[in-house]
């Protein structure tokens, strides 16, 4: 937007200084869009800009003689534009990271919803329903299930540029305080542990948590995770499995599996405890109920994409309305359509030949790429090849 403002600026002022020529000159125009340019010609010297192209006209201005005045505006509004196209951008990016203090819809974890939450905080920002994934995640609750503290960190867009999101609580925990800053390259690095998850999609696991899940005897409890689902297997410690059926004790015998981890303590951490959400079992055996289980373990890829094509990325429900999301798009259907989208899909085809496994995988909803198509060796549950289209 800024870019097309300048470039406007700069064709409309090279018409004005054309016609305020006093005499006839030859090639008066292309003299006059020479020098317009000339004084928004810029060198970049590591993070210093220098005006050279206004500097080399200073050094020659004496020899201007006919339409000196229309040539010297020219010059000077080039300069002008130079520095509107340093101004501008610095003002736009001031705005945009400038601190947001937004109202907390529940200050009660209990009876409010973190996703709902979001949803407002993404509503005052005006940045709609963007694609933030979950870097880092504290959140302090009392007994009673008051916000006493929280922080989270969240990413959006890689690439060319990206948003980071830090969120955290006001004094009087009435607030959430939202900083934003932009980044011209990729600057979160995750790390191969894990892989981060959809912001929506993670608080919509802790508002599973309800308060018989808590010991009740104590001033606060505090949740921390990373956001990254990972492979788990630590055996000295309490650890549940949290989803809508309620809270469900693990034992070290059903180790390993992968799951987004939020260790959970008391105000002293004389208790601690880990709680496991949407846990993806490790598969042994390749069958055809497993090939997939068994390809998400073995490639990032394959994970990935059947990350982005499951939840909330496909589909969600609320206040007694169904929506299905295909391509950035979301679409209201009715409660039949919703069940039998999500029962159709994702459609999976295997061609055997001997130990490997050609598996095409196909779903309608969620964003292109809609078709996976994957190699496995399946003696030794290696993922050869991995196609999208």
């Amino acid at each position: 937007m800024i870019e097309l403002l300048l470039v406007i600026m700069t064709i409309v002022g090279m018409i004005v200084f054309y016609r305020k020529a006093e005499e006839p000159e030859p090639y008066l125009l292309p003299k006059i869009v020479g020098l317009v340019l000339l004084g928004e010609f810029r060198l970049e010297i590591g993070s210093v800009i220098l005006p050279i192209g206004f500097i080399i006209f200073l050094l020659f201005m004496r020899t201007l003689k006919t339409n000196a005045k229309a040539k010297r505006g020219a010059a000077f509004f080039g300069l002008l534009v130079f520095c509107l196209s340093l101004l501008l951008p610095f003002l736009q990016t001031t705005y945009y990271e400038w601190p947001r203090n937004i109202a907390v819809q529940d200050t009660n974890f209990y009876s409010g919803s973190l996703v709902d939450e979001l949803k407002n905080i993404q509503k005052e920002l005006d940045d709609g329903q963007f694609n933030g994934k979950i870097t880092g995640f504290d959140m302090t609750i009392s007994s009673e299930g008051g916000f006493e503290d929280f922080d989270m960190q969240m990413i959006d867009g890689y690439g060319p540029e990206e948003v980071h999101y830090d969120v955290s609580l006001s004094e009087d925990d009435e607030e959430f305080i939202v900083k934003r800053k932009r980044f011209e390259q990729e600057a979160y690095v995750v790390s191969n542990a894990g892989t981060l998850t959809e912001a929506e999609f993670f608080l919509a696991q802790l508002d599973l948590v309800e308060k018989g899940m808590l010991e009740e005897d104590t001033d606060s409890y505090t949740f921390h995770s990373s956001g990254q689902r990972e492979g788990y297997a630590v055996e000295n410690t309490e650890k549940y499995i949290i989803d809508t059926a309620g809270k469900h004790k693990v034992e070290n015998d059903d180790l390993p599996f992968e799951a987004i981890l939020v260790e959970v303590c008391d105000g002293d951490c004389d208790v601690y405890e880990h709680y496991l959400f949407d846990v993806l079992e490790r598969y042994h055996d390749v069958t055809e109920e497993t090939v997939l289980g068994v390809a998400r373990e073995t490639s990032s890829d394959v994970h990935e994409w059947l990350n982005a094509h499951r939840g909330f990325q496909i589909a969600h429900e609320t206040n007694g309305e169904y929506f299905l999301k295909r391509d950035g798009e979301t679409i209201e259907v009715s409660e039949r359509e919703y069940v039998e989208a999500l029962k159709e899909n994702p459609r999976v085809e295997i061609e055997r030949d001997d130990s490997i496994w050609h598996v095409t995988v196909e779903h309608t909803y969620g964003e292109a790429p809609h078709t996976m198509e994957f190699t496995l060796n399946v003696e030794t549950k290696e993922v050869i090849e991995v196609r999208m289209r």
